[in-house]
């Protein structure tokens, strides 16, 4: 049996659904029922708020909850109390904006470089914040392209892009000329790719999204350096964050609960701890192994069909997402064509107006992203219907 068709027993969804190819894996993935149990689990064995009760079930619920966070640490080579949880990804970065401005680390006059292929979560709270003044580096050969005589008090970037797979390598940056700059990474599109370490990245920030990495939604994961968390202020407070409370003042606890204001997203950040576990169980030798071979057989496939355009670079440093457009057909009519076989991908501007509108000039794309349990037949069957699809249409 291939090694993705024997990955895809852990997912229950697949033997519910055996006609199924889900290809929207940068979207959300689908979860494996280790991670389904976990959440029963926590909500039929030891249901409590977290940090709040002394009784068998609190302590329980306490020992799980920071037992995920240090799991999550280990998995990116982080300090515990460098670990905040949040909602996800787009929580993270508005979280970074609004609590950096607040803090007076940075100002409506800060110089600010992203890259115009960014996710809009990515940019958008700092766009807000500086009044939409901020500078769009280009990527060319696997370069940033931008103002190298501007000091930049941020750079804000993906580690992978969500359209082409792109894959930014910002050390050198990060070591020479932006080296005061605090560097943001997205890493939404890479957590469960590829390896991550913080440490040798060098970022101040690092965020990404639990259901992107075989995990519950609504869970996501702000990593914050120590140095910089010390400094700043909490966005959002109330429960569970204070050191003390008076009438006329406050103080905050320290990280990572000054920034958990309110129960947080318990079972979710338990669950998500379990998703660590599945892909280290799995290791990242086997899952890029996996996903480049079926990238670089997607990729070989698409290009047979006439009329096609693709908007993927097929290098070593790729992630496994591949964007196209076929002449004459909207991207929604293929989606839904394909929808129709139960083959799932996704069709719009996929959150990057400013790459598909300035840079690839079109409207919209096809995209197909994937994941360990993705196999070759999908991609055969997926090619089958598009091709199908031209034909429909022509």
């Amino acid at each position: 049996m291939h090694k993705s068709e024997e990955l895809k027993k852990h997912f229950p969804i697949f033997s519910k659904i055996p006609e199924l190819v889900f290809l929207d894996n940068a979207s959300t993935t689908q979860k494996p029922q280790i991670v389904l149990d976990k959440l029963i689990e926590v909500y039929t064995q030891y249901n409590s708020n977290v940090h709040r009760g002394l009784y068998p079930i609190a302590e329980k619920v306490n020992m799980e909850f920071d037992l995920a966070r240090e799991k999550i640490a280990k998995f990116i080579n982080a300090d515990k109390d460098e670990i905040l949880f949040t909602s996800g990804t787009t929580d993270g970065t508005n979280f970074i904006a609004q609590s950096l401005l607040s803090s007076g680390i940075i100002s409506t006059e800060s110089k600010i470089l992203t890259t115009e292929m960014e996710h809009h979560a990515n940019f958008l709270p700092l766009q807000r914040v500086t009044k939409g003044k901020l500078d769009y580096a280009k990527l060319h050969m696997g370069e940033l392209e931008f103002n190298k005589d501007t000091k930049y008090d941020i750079v804000a970037y993906s580690i992978f892009s969500n359209v082409t797979g792109a894959y930014t390598d910002i050390k050198n940056l990060k070591k020479d000329i932006l080296k005061d700059s605090i560097f943001i990474a997205d890493a939404a599109q890479a957590v469960a790719h590829s390896k991550i370490d913080v440490k040798e990245m060098d970022v101040d920030f690092l965020v990404f999204s639990g259901h992107k990495m075989f995990g519950p939604t609504g869970i996501g994961v702000l990593y914050g350096k120590k140095s910089l968390l010390e400094k700043m202020e909490p966005f959002k407070v109330g429960g569970g964050m204070i050191a003390e409370v008076n009438k006329s003042f406050s103080t905050w606890a320290k990280a990572p609960d000054k920034f958990e204001a309110g129960t947080p997203p318990i079972a979710d950040a338990i669950a998500l701890g379990v998703a660590v576990d599945f892909i280290n169980s799995l290791g990242f030798e086997l899952i890029e192994e996996i996903e480049d071979g079926l990238r670089k057989y997607t990729f070989s496939r698409l290009s047979e069909i006439s009329g096609i355009k693709i908007y993927h670079n097929i290098d070593k440093f790729s992630g496994a997402v591949i964007s196209f457009t076929v002449d004459g057909i909207h991207p929604h009519d293929i989606a839904q064509f394909l929808g129709e076989s139960n083959i799932c991908i996704r069709a719009g501007h996929h959150c990057t107006q400013i790459l598909h509108k300035e840079v690839f000039q079109i409207p919209a794309s096809v995209r197909i992203s994937l994941s360990i349990y993705n196999s070759k037949e999908d991609i055969d069957k997926t090619i089958d219907e598009l091709k199908k699809c031209i034909g429909f249409y022509s």
